[in-house]
C-alpha cells in the first residue's frame, strides 16, 4: 500500500509527500526493531529470573548437605581419634573390644563432598548471570568447595586396609545395626552400634588390626586429612549464603 502511494507521488513529484511516507516506512522499522528488542529483552530478563531461582535453590541444597556431611565426619574424626588414642594406650580392649572394633570401622566412613553447580554452569553458558556480584561469590563459593573436595575426591586408602582385616561376620553386623539407607539418606549409628559379635571375635579382630604395620600409618594419615573439613565446609556455607543472599536482592530488583 505505502509503495503504490510513494509511486503516485513521485509521478505527481510531490516530494513533501514522498518525505513524509520515507519518514513513516523508516519510523515504522524502528518501532518494530524496538518493539521486537524490547520482547526479546523481557523474554532473556525472564529467563534470567527463573534460572536465578532454580541457583538459589542448587545452592541452598547444598548447605543443607554440607551441614549433614559436616556432623558426618565429625562422627568419623571422633572415632579416627579415639582409635589412634587406643593404639596410643597399648591396644588392650579387655572385655569391651566390640565399641573399638566399631570405632576402627567407624573411622574408615566416607563421603565425597562435591557439590552440583548444574545450574551455574548452565547460566555460565549464556553468560548468566548479568551480575558480575553474583559470579564472584558463586566462583568464591565454589572455590572453597574445591579445596575441600580435592583433599575428600577419593576414597581413603584406610578403608580398604582396615576393612580387609575385619571379620565378614563383623560387616554383616555392622551393615545391620550400625547403618541405615532411607529414601537417599544414609545414617550411621555412631554413638549407639550394637555388639553383634562376642567379645573373643571381636578381640581376635582388634589384635589382627593392631599386628599389622601398616594401620597407624594409613589411619594417621586419614586422620590429617578429615581434621580440617569441619571448618572448610563451615567457610564454604558462609560463602554459599553471601551469594543467596546477592541472588535474592536481584530478585527483588527485578520484580
Amino acid at each position: 500500500m505505502i509503495l503504490r502511494r510513494v509511486i503516485v507521488h513521485v509521478k505527481e513529484q510531490n516530494w513533501t509527500a514522498v518525505f513524509l511516507d520515507f519518514v513513516i516506512v523508516v519510523m515504522g522499522v524502528f518501532i518494530g526493531i524496538q518493539v521486537s528488542n524490547w520482547n526479546a529483552a523481557r523474554a532473556d530478563n525472564a529467563r534470567e529470573r527463573e534460572l536465578l531461582a532454580e541457583l538459589k535453590i542448587e545452592i541452598s541444597e547444598s548447605v543443607r548437605h554440607a551441614e549433614y556431611l559436616n556432623k558426618f565426619h565429625a562422627n568419623v574424626h571422633a572415632a579416627a581419634k579415639r582409635s589412634i588414642e587406643f593404639l596410643d594406650g597399648g591396644g588392650d580392649c579387655g572385655d569391651a573390644c566390640w565399641p573399638v572394633l566399631a570405632d576402627f570401622f567407624h573411622a574408615s566412613q566416607w563421603q565425597p563432598v562435591n557439590v552440583d553447580r548444574t545450574t551455574f554452569d548452565e547460566m555460565r553458558r549464556q553468560g548468566l548471570p548479568r551480575s558480575r556480584e553474583i559470579v564472584s561469590l558463586v566462583e568464591t563459593y565454589l572455590s572453597q568447595n574445591y579445596i575441600t573436595m580435592i583433599v575428600l575426591a577419593d576414597p581413603p586408602a584406610y578403608r580398604e586396609h582396615v576393612r580387609g582385616l575385619i571379620p565378614a561376620a563383623a560387616h554383616e553386623a555392622y551393615w545391620t545395626t550400625c547403618y541405615d539407607l532411607t529414601d537417599g539418606i544414609e545414617t550411621i549409628n555412631f554413638d549407639n552400634c550394637p555388639p553383634a559379635l562376642s567379645n573373643a571375635a571381636a578381640a581376635q579382630a582388634v589384635e589382627a588390626i593392631i599386628r599389622h604395620s601398616d594401620t597407624r600409618r594409613y589411619l594417621t594419615f586419614w586422620f590429617s586429612e578429615i581434621t580440617p573439613t569441619a571448618g572448610e565446609l563451615d567457610d564454604q556455607n558462609d560463602a554459599a549464603m553471601r551469594a543467596i543472599a546477592a541472588i535474592d536482592a536481584e530478585l527483588e530488583r527485578r520484580k
